[in-house]
């Protein structure tokens, strides 16, 4: 959803479709990177970088300020520092694009929380937010590495643990215990009890949580591992397919005495509050990301909308 004319200052909305207009684009990118009091190049050195003459440079940076993206300040020998940046007004003159951003299904109070709050915040500034849902945490960083994404949420777990799969990412916003899933439990057919040799176990590989902690109950014991979809888990159990896995609670229905239910709180040396921990994260290095990030998003006020849609305050809209 496209929101917000930038109505700022009327020469903004002209296009920029002019070598000037190239440069706009350009420099906009580099500031993107930067922070109140860096000190910019030279109009020299950008002139040669982006084969375009000093008349130029000096012409977008005159635009950029103009629009009021960012406020320079000369210091003679100095150079020119940066003094103010607006990120999001930035981002939409240097991409033109939404910022994209995505999420895990969302099949729990908690992700639709955080799903209209991230909506609302984003909302209020001139960049647009595109959101994708995608299942699985391996395949949110995989579109995040292949540049699908700006930025991905995932659970602390997942954010500690990914340079261990290969993603080289940087954590912006951590939302605190409680923020991603709370409650994990070991969900099984009625009579199973707990785990033992035997058992079908289901487990989501796409998942890195699902994955680690079906691995470590499961050290030890001699059971078969089948491949699931963990939105289907309830089907899968009535219908036989897996014995049992484990899930946080507030997955289940209100009508739940069909299954057997064993706390994973009471497995000694288990260590979930990583897991339960939402965490916004951006690839390595990606500068723009991180200011867009941090300059839109408030996170009391994430949790505050995250509340509201998991007491059922108001409805969820994303």
């Amino acid at each position: 959803m496209m929101i917000g004319d930038m109505t700022r200052n009327s020469t903004i909305t002209q296009p920029l479709l002019s070598k000037q207009g190239h440069v706009v684009m350009a420099l906009a990118r580099q500031l993107l990177s930067c922070e109140p009091g860096d000190t910019i190049m030279r109009v020299q050195e950008y002139a040669a970088e982006l084969e375009a003459s000093t008349g130029t440079i000096h012409a977008a940076l005159s635009y950029l300020q103009d629009s009021q993206a960012v406020t320079l300040e000369g210091r003679g020998r100095l150079g020119t520092v940066v003094h103010q940046l607006d990120y999001p007004l930035l981002w939409k003159l240097a991409f033109g694009r939404s910022v994209v951003g995505a999420l895990p299904l969302p099949y729990t109070k908690r992700f639709e929380g955080l799903a209209t709050g991230i909506r609302e915040q984003f909302d209020r500034c001139p960049v647009s937010l595109d959101v994708r849902f995608l299942r699985g945490s391996s395949h949110r960083l995989q579109g995040l590495a292949s540049n699908h994404f700006d930025w991905v949420l995932i659970s602390r777990f997942a954010a500690e643990t990914a340079s261990v799969h290969g993603f080289a990412i940087e954590t912006v916003m951590l939302l605190g215990p409680g923020t991603y899933t709370v409650d994990h439990v070991l969900l099984g057919k009625p009579g199973v009890g707990g785990l033992r040799d035997g058992l079908r176990v289901g487990i989501d590989t796409r998942s890195t949580d699902h994955s680690w902690i079906v691995r470590t109950l499961c050290r030890g014991l001699k059971v078969e591992f089948v491949e699931i979809n963990y939105s289907q888990v309830l089907k899968l159990l009535e219908s036989g397919v897996i014995d049992v896995t484990v899930g946080p609670r507030e997955h289940l229905p209100a009508n739940h005495e069909h299954f057997s239910i064993i706390p994973l709180s009471s497995q000694a040396g288990m260590d979930l509050t990583p897991f339960t921990e939402a965490a916004l994260v951006v690839d390595r290095g990606n500068r723009a990301a991180v200011h867009i990030l941090k300059s839109v998003l408030e996170a009391e006020q994430l949790l505050h909308s995250q509340r509201e849609i998991v007491n059922l305050a108001r409805l969820p809209a994303y």
